[in-house]
């Protein structure tokens, strides 16, 4: 066994059934796991959608539009926040009533703000 010399062919083909096998079992883990999903995850998926999107159908409907008053950043800020928003819930911008923007206050310690920062100052240096 270990006196043994094996040439390429042999070699070959001990690396390919080898790459097979582990191919052939991570294919059925995936095929396991998404059976598991569809299962177990069908019915809370499409109850949370359903009731989104009535719930974005009622604020529309039932609220007029407010005035916006503020500054042209204000409304520049508005407006990329109504779009994040909308991209989030997969409606458009025009659907959405934004009454209220409050910012939370930061609660990450100051190292990782630093090494934010210097992440952030090292990228747009490039």
């Amino acid at each position: 066994m270990f006196g043994e010399t094996i040439d390429l062919l042999e070699s070959l083909q001990i690396t390919v059934l080898g790459m097979g096998v582990v191919f052939a079992v991570l294919v059925m883990l995936m095929a396991i796991i998404k059976v598991m999903e569809k299962t177990m995850y069908k019915d809370p998926l499409k109850k949370s959608e359903s009731a989104k999107d009535t719930a974005v159908a009622k604020t529309v409907e039932d609220t007029p539009a407010a005035e916006v008053t503020g500054t042209d950043t204000d409304l520049e800020l508005l407006a990329v926040i109504a779009a994040a928003a909308a991209a989030s819930m997969g409606t458009r911008p025009s659907n959405l009533i934004i009454r209220n923007i409050v910012r939370l206050p930061e609660t990450a310690p100051v190292w990782s703000l630093s090494g934010r920062a210097d992440l952030m100052a090292s990228r747009s240096k490039k």
